[in-house]
């Protein structure tokens, strides 16, 4: 559930969002796929979504970021990006989720804009329940900047849900000592510096590595991080080969442009 985005890098329009990188890496690797949304009358990406079922409200303008890559010169290790935001649809309505999806045995909540309210994961009985609240962190500054902002609500969420997926560029330092400890199953992200996996509410951690590919486009990695260690840990129940069969998951989106290097079950098996 999220917003599917048009995202815009020097001109080109390409689709995105959390919710349409997890969703076809779902419907990819065979399972039955879905998305929640709100889109504009602008969108017209619907070919890239063959295959997957969509319960969607329609506004004027599909929400549309606009990505600046920079080099971080401290470092000197990876790009990231300034993001800036043209449009933005409605919020999604609860009532434009379809009532027997909330039966769904897989959910992943992932809002890139506050699109959705953390209320809306009371809805879910029996889910295995994935969240990446990039969404709610997230406000728009001067000239549609996005900026880092508190998450309001975590002390609420993080304990209900079975796991987190969240990144550095979007996550205050000082907040994830307190994140881990509340959380089930929390990843971080770090980009080509891989990712952190503590689980047992922070009792365990455990340094997870990239799997090395020339670098085209990093936009989805974590989506795809994300979602991939939902469906594997729903399969196995076991967090460490989850995050492993994730991050080579993860590793095929660098290689091609948007959605298009978002693999197939059996790539992502390392």
């Amino acid at each position: 559930m999220g917003f599917i985005t048009h995202d815009l890098y020097e001109r080109r329009k390409i689709i995105g969002g959390a919710s349409a990188y997890s969703a076809i890496l779902a419907r990819n690797f065979g399972f039955a796929s879905a998305i929640a949304t709100s889109i504009g009358k602008d969108f017209e990406e619907l070919d890239s979504l063959k295959g997957i079922q969509l319960a969607y409200q329609t506004d004027e303008s599909t929400t549309t970021f606009i990505n600046k890559p920079f080099r971080e010169r401290e470092e000197n290790i990876s790009e990231k990006r300034v993001q800036y935001v043209t449009s933005v649809a409605d919020r999604i309505k609860e009532k434009t989720i379809p009532d027997e999806w909330f039966d769904a045995e897989i959910v992943f909540v992932c809002p890139v804009l506050n699109e959705l309210e953390e209320k809306i994961i009371r809805r879910f009985k029996g889910s295995v329940i994935g969240v990446a609240p990039q969404g709610w962190m997230r406000s728009v500054g001067e000239g549609g900047r996005i900026e880092k902002k508190k998450w309001e609500k975590a002390n609420e969420v993080l304990p209900e849900v079975d796991f987190v997926i969240v990144s550095e560029e979007d996550v205050f330092e000082e907040d994830v000592p307190k994140y881990v400890e509340l959380s089930n199953i929390f990843v971080l992200t770090r980009g080509r510096k891989g990712a952190e996996l503590y689980w047992d509410t922070g009792k365990r951690h455990e340094h997870i590595p990239v799997f090395e590919r020339e670098e085209v486009d990093a936009t989805g990695a974590g989506d795809v991080f994300g979602a991939a260690f939902l469906l594997r840990y729903y399969e196995t129940k076991d967090v460490h080969r989850a995050a492993i069969f994730a991050s080579c998951a993860a590793s095929f989106v660098v290689e091609k442009e948007g959605v298009e290097g978002v693999p197939y079950r059996g790539e992502a098996f390392p």
